[in-house]
């Protein structure tokens, strides 16, 4: 009886497991995760009901559920591990491998009918278990081809992986590689053995065990899947779509936030006529039907100002549906007013009041950064924070003694770093808002914003600013992307060659963007974010200004944390106001 309460056992883990994998990984790293796991589950099974046979016959269907999970228990390791070392396997070749395996496992199906697999089987009682002893075949030596071809393959994708794929974690070869050792050892010793009932459970529990801890290390590495899950919890843009002949297929709960009218629409119908709904979208629908591409529309709806990005989603070369992504610009609009009204009131004051035209200017700018940061996703706070950073930097600067600088200097610096991506209103709204991962031409477009950057202040401040402010301003859009060790852009400057200002800027800038939450990425730790940036002192960074930030450090992290709990405060102030 200890035998069948341990296949039992195995049976259950093996099904825990597999629940497991499903329910911490929703989002499945792929697809052969799963079938490893359930082919598990089939092997599992087979072998307590070939313990608990009583006849030839039961022991044969036992035996043929078995081959059902282990038959194809080789193919899927394969190709996990090629997935973990990421070589990409042709389609064909999957196909090619899947039907060998479906050969092995028909050939299985013949025992009790045929002796091209099983000459004769004879049904023995092992240990108090049922079991059976089979005479081979002549087809059966495709099943020991297909596990000493897996066993050679598995090493050869292992070896080359950890010779040169540099971007697979090591910690997953080593558990890949002991993970297919075992297997494929265990499936050929126990083929010497006559007897795996007892040892392949307890192999199949080792597997799973050492592929939820591979799970976890491919999920922490898996970029693009933390990327997709941000993306995901931080949305904020609504989605319509239809079908190419107009009909509505649908929307996400932001857009019926957006268009409450949408509750009234009926799927797979045209929106209702002359209605407010329908003309805002029909003429967005007009202009993508006959464009390529990725398609900006905007438009208003009950008084309030939408932006669209619309694209054409083929499917088979074959247009499929209409989408628009849309983002609510009724701030930035009304904004844009405001500005063009202090634009008019600034000229009315030229002649009277320097102060007040410097004054207005700086709003403008500021209004411009803090559209730039709406327009790509990113708050008006990362203005404030940079701004706030910088100020505790100069503030530990202005007592060292051996820095000759102004007060105005100094001044000056700390109000011209909302500046620093002014640059960015300058790039295409499709580059700039893009979720995911940029092309090199559109990376290399969004290199641009640091030179666009000080050319836009150079030629809006130089009339109304003194020339120290317009140079530090100019020096901090241009030059807060170089490196230190000249690997920056957009000028490529090195050393010293850099603006303070603009080595000061890169510091605050990269600090931010490392404890701050992006929709790409968490925020790092305080102890991160400071390894990070000190581990870079003398090549991203002047290292002179190390000692600056050391100072600064404690200070950096109080700021930051009262701005997280005043963050977390308006959060749950609004979301008790909603509820």
């Amino acid at each position: 009886m200890f035998v069948i309460y341990y296949l039992i056992a195995m049976c259950v883990f093996s099904g825990v497991n597999a629940c497991l994998l499903s329910y911490f990984y929703r989002r499945p790293l792929n697809s052969f995760f799963t079938a490893f796991f359930f082919s598990i589950v089939l092997a599992d099974f087979g072998y307590l009901f070939l313990a608990l046979s009583t006849t030839i016959e039961g022991a044969i269907v036992a035996n043929k559920v078995c081959y059902l999970g282990a038959c194809f228990l080789p193919l899927f390791l394969f190709l996990l591990i090629c997935r973990l070392c990421s070589f990409n396997i042709p389609r064909w070749s999957k196909l090619l491998l899947f039907l060998y395996s479906a050969l092995v496992f028909a050939l299985s199906c013949t025992v009790g009918f045929s002796d091209v697999f099983y000459e004769s089987v004879r049904y023995v009682i092992l240990n108090g278990f049922g079991s059976y002893i089979p005479t081979y075949g002549p087809g059966h030596i495709l099943w020991d081809l297909l596990l000493y071809f897996y066993a050679v393959a598995n090493l050869v994708v292992i070896g080359i992986a950890a010779k040169k794929k540099r971007n697979v974690s090591y910690k997953t070869l080593m558990a890949i590689a002991s993970l297919a050792f075992v297997s494929i050892a265990s499936f050929i010793l126990t083929r010497y053995l006559e007897n795996d009932t007892l040892l392949m459970p307890l192999v199949y529990l080792i597997d799973e065990l050492v592929l939820l801890y591979v799970c976890a290390l491919v999920k922490m590495h898996d970029v693009m899947n933390s990327v997709l899950e941000s993306l995901e919890a931080e949305n904020t843009a609504a989605y319509v779509a239809f079908s190419p002949k107009g009909l509505y297929l649908g929307c996400n709960d932001i857009a019926i936030r957006y268009f409450p009218d949408l509750l009234d629409c009926r799927v797979d119908h045209v929106l209702p006529t002359n209605t407010e709904i329908a003309s805002s979208f029909k003429e967005g629908m007009e202009q993508l039907k006959n464009s390529s591409g990725d398609w900006v529309y905007r438009f208003t709806y009950k008084e309030r100002y939408f932006k669209a990005v619309m694209r054409n989603v083929h499917q088979n070369k074959k247009l499929q549906i209409l989408l628009f992504r849309i983002e609510d610009e009724t701030n930035i609009q009304r904004y844009i007013e405001r500005l063009d009204a202090n634009n008019t009131e600034l000229a009315a004051l030229i002649k009277n009041n320097k102060d007040q035209i410097r004054l207005f200017q700086n709003q403008m700018l500021v209004g411009m950064a803090e559209m730039v940061n709406n327009k790509d996703g990113f708050t008006g706070a990362h203005l404030k924070r940079t701004k706030e950073v910088v100020s505790i930097l100069v503030e530990k600067m202005q007592r060292d003694p051996n820095l000759n600088y102004s007060k105005e200097f100094y001044d000056d610096m700390i109000a011209a770093a909302p500046m620093h991506d002014i640059g960015k209103i300058a790039i295409d709204d499709k580059v700039l808002c893009k979720p995911g991962k940029f092309t090199e031409e559109e990376f290399a477009e969004m290199k641009t914003h640091a030179e666009k950057g000080a050319i836009i202040i150079k030629n809006l401040l130089s009339n109304f600013q003194s020339e120290l402010f317009v140079e530090i301003a100019k020096n901090m859009a241009g030059g807060h992307h170089e490196r230190w060790d000249g690997s920056g852009y957009p000028y490529g400057l090195k050393g010293e060659s850099i603006p303070l200002e603009a080595r000061v800027m890169a510091i605050a800038d990269v600090y931010d963007a490392l404890v701050s939450k992006r929709c790409y990425k968490d925020a790092f730790s305080f102890d991160e974010a400071y390894n990070i940036i000190d581990s870079s002192m003398g090549k991203h960074f002047d290292p002179s200004l190390k000692k600056y930030f050391d100072q600064s450090r404690g200070e950096l992290e109080a700021y930051y944390k009262k701005e997280c709990e005043a963050e977390r405060a308006e959060a749950e102030k609004a979301a008790a106001e909603k509820s």
